[in-house]
This record gives C-alpha cells, sequence and structure tokens, in this order.
C-alpha cells in the first residue's frame, strides 16, 4: 500500500512539472515539435529563448491535449542529425536539382552553376550515420549509383565550389 502511494505521488509530481513545462509562458519550456521537415530553431518570444523542433519521418501530430493555460501535442523528436550533418565552415549556397526522387537505382545530381572542384557526394541515413561517401570529378552533372543501400529515408550531402547542399532522399 505504501508503495503504490508514493508511485502516485511521484506520477503527480511528474505529471505538474511537466504541465507547468508546457505553459508558453513558464521557464521550463524547453522544446515543441512542429512539423516533418527535420530541422531545429531558436525562437525569441518575450525575451525568452525557446528550442523549437521539427521531427523526420512523422507527418503529424499523433494528438493534442488542452489545459488552462497549456497545449501539449503528443509525439515525436529525432535526433538533430543536420548539427552531425553540416560543415559550419562552409555556406549551404551549393545549388542542385537531384532526381528521381524517391529513387530505385540512382540519383543525377545536376549542379546550376560550373563545378571547378572535386565533388564530395555523402549519404546518411536518418540517424546520421554515413551509408554512402564518394568523391567525383569536376562535371555538371553527376549520376550516383546508390543500389547497394535498402530501401529507406536519407539525407544526401554535396560539397563542391567550397559549398554544400543538403537534400532528403527516398529510395523506393
Amino acid at each position: 500500500m505504501k508503495q503504490q502511494l508514493l508511485f502516485v505521488g511521484f506520477l503527480l509530481l511528474i505529471g505538474i512539472q511537466f504541465t507547468r513545462a508546457q505553459n508558453s509562458s513558464s521557464d521550463y519550456l524547453v522544446r515543441s515539435s512542429t512539423g516533418a521537415s527535420g530541422s531545429s530553431e531558436n525562437v525569441t518570444v518575450n525575451k525568452k529563448t525557446y528550442l523549437v523542433q521539427q521531427s523526420i519521418g512523422q507527418s503529424s501530430v499523433i494528438g493534442t491535449f488542452y489545459g488552462k493555460d497549456y497545449s501539449l501535442r503528443q509525439g515525436f523528436i529525432q535526433p538533430n542529425v543536420l548539427a552531425k550533418i553540416i560543415d559550419l565552415g562552409i555556406p549551404l549556397r551549393l545549388e542542385a536539382l537531384v532526381y528521381p526522387n524517391p529513387f530505385a537505382e540512382s540519383v543525377t545530381i545536376k549542379f546550376s552553376e560550373l563545378i571547378t572542384s572535386k565533388v564530395a557526394v555523402t549519404v546518411f541515413d536518418l540517424l546520421g550515420r554515413q551509408v554512402f561517401s564518394k568523391s567525383y570529378s569536376a562535371s555538371d552533372a553527376l549520376k550516383v549509383d546508390l543500389s547497394m543501400l535498402p530501401a529507406a529515408g536519407y539525407l544526401l550531402k554535396v560539397t563542391g565550389n567550397n559549398k554544400q547542399f543538403i537534400k532528403k532522399l527516398v529510395k523506393k
């Protein structure tokens, strides 16, 4: 009986803290799930900064609950995979068209500018693990064979001309 009361008390304490954390004016609000594109953004409102994260692979919120001073959306947050992939020392300004997407065997990368340096192509799974990497000679278009990869979602990183490009890929 005593253990049951302790357990119920613990659940109530967690519930109160959780409710306080979801209040939009609370100092405890740290993150919120907002969509399915897989990014993070710091947002400042009323001199308070919040980390807003979007999850990869979940197209919508599972459920929404409302209280007097809060709304809670149930879902999940993926790890910040882009922090592992993006090289902060290289601008995200390389422009390219990647097709087909979804793909079966290979993708073509067609650049919008003249490429004068080697091109590095790296593919990551949605947890940020590198699953493919290859360097190519300068070219205005590349055909990249990814037939060895299983059907799944991936992130493609292309670096050339001291710029980088990141694109979500789906292998069917």
